[in-house]
């Protein structure tokens, strides 16, 4: 009899083959060529990049890599890779890449440019769940008479934190940025439309 389990709503879909792959170009400091497929898209994009870092976030992994056709650091969703092929040029990882620096700021995957302040209060009736866990490392928590709760955090971007005050429906209101509050209000105002019938 199992005496501990783990449950993950969400698991991302990873081929074992090319995880594989990810990771022996990332021991051995190779060059990868890949097929890519972004959500939405119809065209396949042809990449090649230099491997830096494997991480799961929110149950789905992803590849830190120099992309060498955009000169620039890229995040790639490993679903979404297909035909990977380790190539047998080596390159040499920058030695100030760091894994925790590179996302410190990031609510989840995504690493953006920005920087903004979210102050967020929930409801007295979530209050305790939310207090349960540590959302970021910047969290602020402050607790209030009326048993309503709010957290600040620091992030560079707004994307999955948007996705995340949604999640928590009528029970949390986005004090700060303007921003945040304006693009929260927006999809409830189509998530009302959608269901007027």
């Amino acid at each position: 009899m199992n005496s501990v389990s783990f449950h993950h709503t969400g698991l991302g879909k990873t081929d074992l083959k090319v995880f594989d792959r990810l990771a022996r170009a990332l021991q051995g400091s190779r060059e990868v060529e890949f097929d890519y497929f972004k959500p939405g898209g119809k065209a396949v994009e042809s990449r090649r990049v230099r491997p830096y870092h494997l991480t799961n976030r929110d149950n789905f992994w992803y590849l830190v890599a120099y992309d060498t056709g955009r000169n620039d650091l890229r995040h790639f969703a490993v679903a979404r890779m297909r035909d990977v092929q380790v190539m047998e040029r080596k390159f040499e990882r920058p030695g100030d890449f760091d894994p925790e620096a590179h996302f410190a700021k990031s609510f989840g995957a995504f690493v953006g440019k920005g920087d903004h302040r979210v102050l967020v209060r929930f409801s007295p009736q979530v209050a305790d769940r939310v207090k349960e866990r540590v959302w970021h490392r910047s969290q602020v928590e402050k607790e209030c008479r009326n048993g309503s709760f709010e957290l600040t955090l620091r992030v560079d971007n707004l994307d999955e934190v948007e996705r995340w005050v949604l999640g928590w429906g009528a029970h949390v209101e986005v004090i700060a940025p303007t921003e945040l509050a304006d693009r929260v209000r927006k999809t409830a105002e189509q998530v009302r439309k959608l269901y007027r019938r």
